[in-house]
């Protein structure tokens, strides 16, 4: 039998949540969101969601993957304004300081419903995304880290996020997991599953009558990589603009550091941080955590 995932509570220590996160591959945290953040949300993309029509044009692996059945949306924090504060939950922040090599940036943020009779999606794994980073596996360098919110209650029977505990240390990536080592994530509306790229996992089977699986995946990527969500055209700069810097800079809106915390040399203006660009100017000089972890060449060197 499987091991089951453990639970944790947004007030548990933050040493614990991550400790869980690198054994196992993942961990449920309760009361991720608070209830008056998760109101708002559903409050804001509701609308949105209920005019959103399920399946995704394309051939048959797209939809297959995708869910025919299954509502899927980005450019969340232009049709949500609550969702910047997901963006900047301090703890997706300690998280990816702690796991990254260095600067990252948001990869995606998509509501993924999955409607009555829906099929379980494809096992993968999101590092799948950058196919250079999962050759290398087990001890390779984290690509991305996700995060699925539970808007509404995920159930065994409304299609649950799948989970491989482990399956982010197997010697072996290319390997199928077996049906004893699959896991159901099942928690409660407010809770987020929180998982490193690397842990093979999918949408759960909804064999409801009338229960649309509502939840949202969020996660970051290492600034090197090309994210799957084209932020500046999902979420411009004039909303991008109302919210904080860190958010501003996780949607792309400031350039990334590689070695110098005051040197930008990848998505750049004239060379220069693309946040010159825009208008207002910033109101301080933002530098991110991450990029912060290499200061001088004297530490690459080391």
């Amino acid at each position: 039998m499987a091991a089951q995932l453990k639970h944790l509570d947004i007030t548990d220590d933050v040493a614990d949540i991550l400790e869980i996160i690198h054994e196992d591959g993942g961990v449920i945290v309760e009361n991720f969101l608070s209830s008056d953040l998760r109101d708002r949300l559903v409050a804001e993309l509701k609308p949105h969601a209920d005019g959103f029509e399920p399946g995704m044009e394309g051939g048959d692996i797209k939809q297959m993957f995708c869910g025919a059945h299954t509502k899927r949306f980005t450019g969340l924090a232009r049709r949500a304004p609550s969702f910047a504060e997901v963006i900047d939950h301090d703890l997706l922040h300690v998280w990816a300081e702690n796991d990254f090599a260095n600067d990252y940036w948001m990869n995606t943020g998509q509501a993924i419903i999955i409607g009555p009779n829906s099929p379980a999606q494809v096992l993968h794994r999101d590092a799948g995304n950058w196919p250079i980073m999962v050759v290398q596996g087990k001890d390779g360098p984290e690509a991305t880290l996700s995060c699925m919110m539970a808007i509404t209650d995920f159930t065994e029977e409304n299609g649950a996020t799948l989970v491989v505990p482990g399956s982010h240390k197997w010697d072996d990536f290319d390997r199928e997991a077996t049906d004893d080592e699959i896991v159901s994530a099942v928690m409660p509306a407010g809770a987020a599953l929180l998982y490193s790229g690397k842990t093979i996992h999918g949408g759960g089977t909804n064999v409801s009558q009338d229960d649309w699986r509502f939840g949202i995946q969020f996660s970051f990527a290492l600034a090197q990589l090309t994210p799957e969500e084209a932020h500046t055209v999902t979420v411009p700069w004039e909303v991008a603009k109302t919210f904080p810097e860190r958010v501003q800079h996780m949607l792309g809106y400031h350039s990334h550091r590689s070695f110098l915390p005051d040197w930008p040399v990848l998505w750049t203006f004239d060379y220069r941080d693309v946040r010159e660009a825009l208008s207002p100017p910033r109101a301080g000089r933002y530098v991110s955590a991450g990029a912060r972890k290499l200061a001088s060449f004297e530490d690459l060197a080391s």
